[in-house]
């Protein structure tokens, strides 16, 4: 790594716990984190600072990566032999991640290191930083649906200045690791968030947001359209919409498959959004054209409006 001889890295210490149980992982590890820029190496040291502090040792921290990792793999591998994700309901998903505490903890912790160390993570995360300075000339209200492990909340509470904060997520968990994470101090000072459990699908009245944010979401819902659906009455009537997602990239708690990314923007269009920006990640080490070939994953970002712009 390109800081060894300036400093030693906590990150050092979650590498060498991933390798020391699998090996195989060295060479992808130091690649993917020689590439990161010292502004991003910064934050993923902060985050992982505050872990430390919060009591999780470093090899828990490498075993939440792993849990990522492998169980990643052991999903892409039955989506090669049946062309389906796992679970097609959202019960069996809640029932196996998002209420199962501890398995949940592991999963938002790894995500989160993941969102530094997996190229095409960490490629949505610049597009995402990308856009801040544009959901930075909005005011009201920042509504994130889904906040998991709570980066992108943090990042956009670190960079945007709306009059309040609101994320709402569906697991305990989640929650719970978000509201430690934005109260900590470590990150500075958030008197406007607040962090509330939930379901976004349900009646109750909420206030229109000035910006939506859903970051890996829409992969988890069984009927995306009544999610939009959703997403279009609660926000404003000249938005700005951010999401990401996935195209044939199975993971345990993914139900939603749109196949294309045709099938995906005409998705958004049925429901009244229009593209104003995109970010299209094939898997690492093969093109896109490979993906659409041999349903390889490919991970999506987005900037959405109602209208397109003047």
């Amino acid at each position: 790594m390109a800081t060894d001889s300036v400093r030693p890295l906590l990150a050092e210490q979650i590498v060498k716990s991933v390798v020391a149980k699998k090996p195989m992982h060295r060479r992808f590890l130091r690649r993917a984190i020689a590439a990161l820029s010292e502004s991003e190496r910064d934050e993923v040291e902060a985050y992982i600072a505050f872990s430390l502090g919060e009591g999780i040792t470093a090899e828990q921290l490498a075993d939440a990566y792993l849990t990522i990792v492998e169980d990643t793999f052991v999903e892409e591998l039955r989506f090669r032999e049946t062309g389906r994700y796992r679970f097609s309901s959202f019960a069996e998903a809640r029932n196996a991640v998002y209420d199962n505490h501890d398995y949940m903890r592991r999963y938002m912790i790894g995500l989160a290191l993941s969102s530094f160390w997996w190229p095409n993570h960490m490629k949505m995360r610049r597009f995402f930083q990308q856009q801040l300075p544009l959901l930075a000339t909005r005011s009201g209200t920042y509504r994130e649906v889904g906040p998991g492990h709570g980066m992108y909340f943090l990042e956009s509470m670190r960079h945007c200045r709306f009059e309040s904060y609101e994320g709402i997520d569906i697991s305990p968990t989640s929650v719970a690791l978000t509201r430690r994470l934005i109260d900590s101090g470590a990150f500075g000072s958030f008197p406007r968030a607040r962090i509330v459990l939930g379901d976004f699908l349900d009646d109750a009245p909420l206030a229109s947001a000035n910006v939506l944010v859903m970051g890996e979401v829409l992969e988890h819902v069984e009927d995306p359209g009544v999610f939009l659906r959703r997403a279009y009455q609660t926000t404003v009537e000249d938005p700005m919409f951010f999401l990401t997602t996935c195209i044939n990239a199975p993971a345990i708690d993914h139900l939603y498959n749109p196949g294309t990314i045709q099938n995906l923007e005409q998705l958004f269009l049925d429901h009244g959004f229009v593209v104003r920006e995109r970010c299209i990640v094939p898997r690492d080490g093969a093109t896109l054209d490979e993906c659409i070939r041999d349903r390889l994953a490919i991970n999506v970002a987005y900037l959405l409006g109602k209208t397109l712009p003047a």
